[in-house]
């Protein structure tokens, strides 16, 4: 038994991996969602269901956004369906050994490796009849997600961050890097309109180094959280000098996939903070070993997410609830969706967060969903 999964031994030999079908979920959006990379009216998913020998079904979910992942919907079924040649007849509770598998033979492609590694967790929690968080060894706690403004105008911005406030969320994030004066008036519009409100902001890599230290300079009065990802994702050094150039902490989000690359951040003393997302890291399995790097390196860290369904979210929830770095957490895409899908999952109140209770993820989509859904093969 590997460290970190507690499996009943009398199953293990028996969890074949039997059936893999890949599925296009396309989860269509409340309105346009723009950053300062790319701009989405929907979500272009990806659901991945692997059946065992046993009748065990998983669910995982896959959500690519190109100008952070370099994944499309075409390109993550292009690659699950080679993982699903690689995965058949191979035992489903055996996650470490398949997470490796996936990552030699593609070693990209983190967010259909992503799926994948949601759907051996749901399969080993079932196996074991325990959500996944105590598979991990996690408890339940309390998390309070902040809710997104996307790029938009300043007067907007404002009545967004009053929305925000209506609908019982305490903390707004800020998407900012379309151009210095028009950051500056968003910023000033939220800030006025929700005095109260925790705020943090991200630039999504919107800004050079020159335009992030005049920014976060004029940031410094309006009491800002943290500034995810000022610079381009390769600029490790310029994450080192605009964090040395504010009180405003920075953190490291588009520069942070994999383990190797948390190291390199601790090595260069970039950041403070992480942003660790599954579709980033491959899944729960390599999000762990980035979380366990973080905290013997005291850095804090957030889980973050991009435009899952409470499927995918579910899985980021049983991986916080699994580590103490992770402190913060950005899990709100959900409440962007026009459409409810998924039965169980994550939940919202107030910004509060909770998971359905159940063995496994605790989530799967909706029986007359299902009925729908047609295999990428």
């Amino acid at each position: 038994m590997r460290e970190g999964y507690r499996v009943d031994q009398n199953r293990t030999m028996k969890q074949k991996i039997a059936g893999i079908r890949v599925y296009p979920f396309d989860i269509k959006m409340a309105e346009p969602f723009r950053i300062a990379t790319m701009e989405v009216d929907g979500s272009p998913n990806v659901l991945v269901r692997i059946e065992t020998s046993e009748g065990i079904v998983g669910w995982g979910e896959a959500s690519p956004l190109h100008s952070i992942v370099g994944e499309t919907q075409s390109v993550v079924i292009a690659a699950a369906l080679e993982l699903r040649r690689l995965m058949l007849g191979k035992d489903a509770l055996e996650i470490v050994e398949r997470v490796a598998e996936m990552d030699e033979f593609l070693p990209h492609n983190t967010t259909a490796k992503s799926a994948f590694d949601m759907a051996l967790h749901d399969i080993a929690g079932k196996a074991a009849g325990m959500p996944v968080y105590q598979l991990l060894g996690g408890k339940p706690r309390p998390m309070e997600t902040d809710l997104t403004i996307g790029l938009c105008h300043p007067k907007e911005a404002a009545k967004k961050a009053q929305e925000v406030l209506a609908k019982g969320f305490r903390i707004i994030k800020v998407k900012l890097g379309a151009g210095l004066k028009d950051d500056i008036r968003r910023l000033n519009a939220v800030r006025e309109a929700a005095p109260n409100a925790t705020i943090r902001i991200d630039a999504n890599q919107g800004w050079d180094r020159v335009t992030a230290i005049k920014a976060l300079s004029a940031f410094e009065e309006l009491d800002i959280e943290f500034c995810e990802q000022p610079v381009r994702a390769e600029d490790i050094k310029g994450l080192r000098e605009v964090g040395g150039s504010t009180t405003i902490p920075i953190m490291a989000d588009e520069s942070l996939f994999s383990p190797a690359d948390a190291i390199r951040l601790i090595d260069e003393e970039a950041c403070p903070y992480f942003n660790i997302k599954l579709s980033k890291s491959g899944g729960i399995c390599n999000a762990m070993k980035i979380a366990a790097i973080a905290e013997a390196a005291g850095i804090r860290c957030m889980v973050g997410c991009m435009l899952e369904s409470r499927l995918g979210l579910a899985a980021a929830v049983h991986f916080a609830r699994a580590t103490r770095c992770v402190q913060f957490y950005d899990l709100d895409m959900c409440v962007e969706h026009a459409e409810e899908l998924i039965d169980g999952g994550m939940a919202l109140k107030n910004g509060a967060i909770s998971i359905k209770e159940a063995p496994g993820l605790g989530a799967e989509p909706l029986p007359e969903v299902v009925d729908k859904l047609v295999d990428a093969a």
